[in-house]
């Protein structure tokens, strides 16, 4: 039984033809209307529409509008549209219009049955690429200031990568793997149809009405040269035609767990004391209280030396070790200076529209307060959006304007760095000076030279060196849109975006930060007097962007349905222009009452108190720009036969100011091919009870890639005179040597996909295989130092990335009590396939998540070591291999290691992850989990650094495990304390694979329990609607391989645990 599948527009006319003598003998009319979603009345393209008991029907067009003819009398018609619920509505004996309402079937990646690539909205039965479509209720399931936070772990394919202290490294967000070196791995980002420049906190999540990501290059390449890494289309929240005016309000606050200040395994206080004494005997600090720079060095060697010297008594000297033991900076820290972080959102929208006109209003504000007391973030959005009807809905118009400012300030305290046994405050309370920048025993030897104090005192620091960023974004943007005939409309597209980032950092005159300044540049002229060269009073350091593009985009859009034939054709062209300037400066002498300043001498070297090296007052004075310029010309044909085989192509010549010097090096082509074919249209597949929807798809094409770094001709940075050594003149240095060969990165991608529903719909998802290849990979290539240069951009690389996706969603109750469950799976394996310079050892083993080093056959993003072989047993020394044998000779390892017996662990980012969601729903009640795993990778983690040890560093807390007696190795990895600093040991063992752990791990993601209360309960309240949500983020790990690490994606920085409350209502 197939009650929800139609026949097609082919058959209907046959059919029609056949019975035409019978049917012409009745009477007819005309039905005309518009099938819209229940949910926010958008209209529904595509839904099927049959008279029941005969084959008259039709499909709604893309605007969701349909005419039918109808005998005379009552008739019922069926309605059926993939992903909402199927319908039979009885027509009245003289009804003319219907408006039809479908409610969507309760699967959330399937909710989005059509998406949006920026140039048009498309049914996803008919698409032949790989979309992953979010509408605003899966965007708005998770509490998040951020928009980019709200898709992870809910899209196939996408992933965010980070370093070991759980910050994204480098480019954050990948889209089914990497195929780029140096150039942006990030994604396209566009909004409301048009490529967007600025930053992404910058969007409001508030603002969003949905999210499409684009993955292959069926979906992508209308993008051309900057869709290689994917593309996230966002739509933002428009007004609606016909609708009355509605309210929506939306608050909601986070707080934070207070963050373990032990998190960050480091050595014990006992075990650095007893250390650093020894040390101390040992003479290892002689070299440094002699040294004429006079260094920072331990407060314990500055204590156990004056009491060598006769300034402290052994009864002093006891009481100040006594303290030291039972002090820790890190509880300080924590009791002083940090707080549970918390966040706020509040947004207030309005929406509404008359029969030609319709609007929306949004403002939104944001406040974060950070883990660290004087820290903090706020944000202002406002937004607005307007659309007309023309010359009998002929003609659209839609303008609108979206502006923010972010403000940031950090007034904390440096206190990273302090000895782990140093206090804030001392026994009484008082605040207490700190080791920083010269040792003590120095500032104390010229306190009475110098005008002003040069001790630091973290407590008394607070707010007095500060930085304020502030951030002010706008996009005004205008869309027209003319009906030339039927089926023929011309439509144009213009954005301006402009944004100002302004970051100013302020020493307050009483700051250490200024008092330091001043005292080091403080010149001795004899009789006890000095010459300041920084004047007395603060510095106010100014750094200014100023960024701009235009961007106008004008296509003709030709669509036409016919018998079996359904024909979409569009294309036109596209000119972009981005420019940015930078300005800098530092004024000495700063006073903020007034905004003065004064002149300082820039030119000549002063030698510095304390170090004895001269040098000149810091200079920062910047002035820089950047014009990049685009123009394009795309075209894209999409057609169909019978609704069950499409047929899809597009093509893209870009072309820039960036590359090459001939023309043809100046642009590139980009161009995709996809074709589905809907099985369950099939007459071998009409007689199936259980499949409602089949669909498989194939496409191949190239994106592209842009690197605005990167340039065929040289570029040259402007010098100021005080940079100049010489000759004292401004002057210009060549930073990029000329390159006419440069050309753009591409990406050739390869999708196949199945596409199915099953059981009513009660199952369904997806499963897709893909092939990206990276062609002309730019990376920065060591050349001849004869040129000038130590390197040069150039295109020398290739990549293959495979993977599949898999999507499965199923409606396991519905009814009273609903439960649904939401999974997907990623696998992508890649590797290098073609590189010109190749890599040595000692880079490969040097693997940073930041900056892959690519070597053939391997995966980009690399973990490898030198095999370790244990300790040795008589010494507790590490061992490697050599020739086959343990060893520890570091030397000859180091010297004989090549790329080839190296030791390979596997892939430093995951080759397989998922997320698997279930939803409970009852009476108004609802509840979700997420839990989520990445699978398949390797992670490096920080060790016991001995030379640091040993020269009066803090340690890890390995030093804790180490090899102590002859037996040890059988129970630890970590090697025995030489003593000694013995840097080719050292380098050795943190670079071997004893601190190499498997990074797998399952994580219970979050869980969502929600209320929304019924109209009959929300109206005695004065409201349409209302939910209430209490939402839990980061409940902890489930499972992980390695026992040693607490959270292989989190080891240094904890992954903070939070609760959000907050509420939506519509008025």
């Amino acid at each position: 039984m197939k009650s929800n599948l139609t026949h097609t527009l082919t058959l209907l006319v046959a059919l029609f033809l056949i019975f035409g003598r019978a049917m012409a003998q009745e009477k007819e009319r005309e039905i005309q209307g518009n099938t819209l979603d229940a949910k926010d009345l958008s209209p529904l393209p595509g839904v099927n529409l049959i008279l029941k008991g005969t084959t008259v029907g039709t499909v709604s067009d893309d605007e969701g509008k349909f005419t039918l003819p109808i005998p005379n009398g009552e008739a019922i018609l069926l309605v059926s549209y993939i992903g909402y619920q199927s319908r039979e509505i009885l027509l009245g004996e003289n009804q003319t219009t219907l408006n039809i309402l479908l409610e969507s079937l309760d699967l959330n990646l399937q909710e989005v049955t059509v998406v949006s690539t920026g140039f048009q909205e498309l049914p996803l039965s008919r698409s032949t690429g790989s979309f992953v479509g979010l509408d605003q209720d899966l965007v708005d399931r998770r509490v998040s200031t951020n928009l980019i936070d709200r898709l992870e772990d809910l899209t196939p394919g996408l992933i965010f990568n980070r370093d070991i202290s759980g910050r994204e490294s480098g480019e954050s967000i990948s889209i089914r793997g990497t195929a780029t070196l140096i150039s942006s791995a990030e994604p396209l980002i566009v909004v409301d149809n048009l490529a967007y420049d600025g930053p992404l906190s910058s969007i409001n999540p508030n603002d969003v009405a949905s999210i499409t990501v684009l993955k292959d290059a069926a979906a992508a390449s209308i993008w051309g040269a900057r869709a290689g890494n994917g593309v996230i289309v966002i739509t933002t929240k428009k007004g609606s035609f016909n609708k009355p005016i509605q309210v929506n309000f939306t608050s909601n606050l986070t707080t934070f767990q207070r963050a373990d200040p032990f998190y960050d395994p480091k050595m014990s206080i006992n075990s650095l004391i007893d250390k650093q004494s020894e040390l101390y005997e040992n003479g290892a600090f002689g070299s440094l209280i002699r040294n004429r720079r006079n260094p920072v060095i331990p407060p314990l060697a500055e204590t156990l030396y004056a009491f060598e010297q006769g300034q402290i008594s052994a009864q002093e000297r006891d009481a100040a070790l006594e303290q030291f033991r039972n002090a820790d900076i890190r509880r300080d820290i924590d009791q002083y200076l940090t707080r549970p972080a918390s966040q706020q959102q509040h947004a207030l929208n309005v929406s509404g529209g008359g029969t030609n006109h319709n609007y929306q209003v949004s403002i939104g504000y944001d406040k974060n307060l950070s883990s660290e007391i004087a820290s903090d973030f706020s944000r202002l959005t406002l937004s607005t959006q307007q659309s007309w009807k023309l010359a009998k809905d002929k003609f659209r118009i839609q303008t609108g304007a979206y502006w923010v400012q972010s403000d940031s300030y950090n007034g904390m305290p440096q206190v990273a760095g302090l000895y782990p046994y140093e206090r804030l405050l001392d026994g009484e309370g008082n605040p207490q000076e700190v080791y920083r920048d010269y040792s003590i025993r120095f500032k104390n030897s010229v306190k009475d030279l110098l005008p002003l104090s040069w001790a630091y005192v973290p407590m008394e620091e607070i707010g007095k060196s500060s930085t304020v960023n502030r951030s002010q974004d706008l996009r005004l943007f205008a869309t027209a849109n003319y009906q030339l005939t039927k089926g023929l409309e011309w439509s144009t597209n213009y954005q301006y975006w402009t944004n100002r980032n302004q970051n100013t950092t302020h020493n307050s005159p009483d700051s250490y930060a200024a008092r330091h300044l001043i005292n080091s540049f403080a010149q001795p002229v004899g009789n006890g007097e000095l010459e300041l060269p920084i004047p007395l009073g603060g510095t106010l350091d100014q750094r200014i962007s100023d960024s701009y593009s235009h961007t106008l985009r004008t296509q003709v859009n030709y669509q036409k349905n016919w018998t079996n034939h359904r024909l979409n054709v569009f294309g036109g062209g596209e000119l972009k222009d981005f420019q940015s300037e930078l300005y800098g400066n530092t004024s000495y002498g700063y006073f903020a009452e007034n905004g003065s300043s004064l002149p300082v001498d820039y030119l000549t070297r002063f030698v510095n108190q304390g170090s004895s090296l001269s040098r000149n007052i810091p200079f920062t004075e910047e002035f820089g720009g950047r014009v990049n310029r685009f123009v394009s010309g795309f075209a894209n044909l999409g057609y169909s036969y019978k609704d069950k085989y499409l047929i899809n192509g597009s093509f893209r010549m870009d072309a820039s100011n960036l590359f090459g010097v001939n023309t043809n090096q100046k642009s590139v082509p980009l161009w995709s091919a996809g074709m589905g074919w809907i099985l369950s249209e099939e007459n071998f597949m009409a007689s199936s009870q259980w499949v409602d929807f089949a669909k498989l798809r194939l496409s191949y094409g190239f994106n592209g890639n842009t690197n605005p770094n990167a340039t065929a001709v040289s570029t040259a940075r402007r010098f100021v005179a005080a940079q100049n050594l010489i000759t004292r003149r401004p002057f210009l240095g060549v930073e990029t040597p000329p390159n006419p060969e440069l050309r753009w990165e591409r990406i050739k991608i390869i999708n196949a996909g199945l596409d199915f529903e099953f059981l009513a719909s009660r199952v369904a998802g997806s499963v897709e295989y893909y092939q990206k290849k990276g062609l002309d990979l730019l990376g920065n290539i060591p050349i001849f130092i004869s040129s000038g240069f130590t390197s040069a951009t150039l295109n020398y690389a290739s990549t293959l990335t495979k993977g599949w996706d898999l999507v499965l969603n199923t409606v396991n109750s519905k009814g009273a009590f609903q439960w649904e469950t939401n999974f997907f799976h990623s696998i992508l394996k890649d590797q290098v396939i073609e590189v010109d310079n190749l890599p040595t050892a000692n880079q490969l083993i040097n693997y940073t998540p930041a900056l892959p080093t690519p070597a053939v056959g391997r995966p980009l993003f690399s973990i490898y070591s030198f095999e370790f072989a244990g300790l040795d047993p008589n010494d507790g020394a590490p061992l490697g291999i050599l020739d086959g044998e343990p060893s520890r000779e570091y030397a000859a390892i180091y010297a004989e290691a090549t790329p080839e017996n190296i030791q390979f662990h596997g892939a430093g980012r995951p080759t397989q992850f998922g997320s698997f969601r279930n939803t409970l729903g009852y009476k108004g009640f609802s509840l979700s989990a997420n839990i989520t795993y990445r699978l398949g990778y390797f992670v490096k983690r920080a060790g016991v650094d001995y030379v640091d040890i040993n020269r009066g560093g803090f340690g890890h807390a390995d030093y804790e495990r180490r090899w102590r007696q002859p037996g040890d190795e059988r129970t630890t990895e970590v090697p025995a304390d030489p003593g000694t600093v013995n840097p080719l040991m050292n380098g050795f063992y943190l670079s071997s694979g004893a601190l190499v752990e498997k990074g797998d791990h399952i994580r219970f993601q979050d869980i969502r329990l929600a209320y929304s209360w019924n109209a009959q309960k929300s109206s005695l309240l004065g409201l349409n609607g209302l939910e209430t949500y209490l939402y839990i983020n980061n409940l902890g790990i489930l499972w992980k391989a390695s026992k040693v690490l607490p959270d292989p994606d989190f080891q240094t920085v904890q992954n903070l645990r939070s609760i959000a409350v907050g509420m939506r209502a519509s008025f």
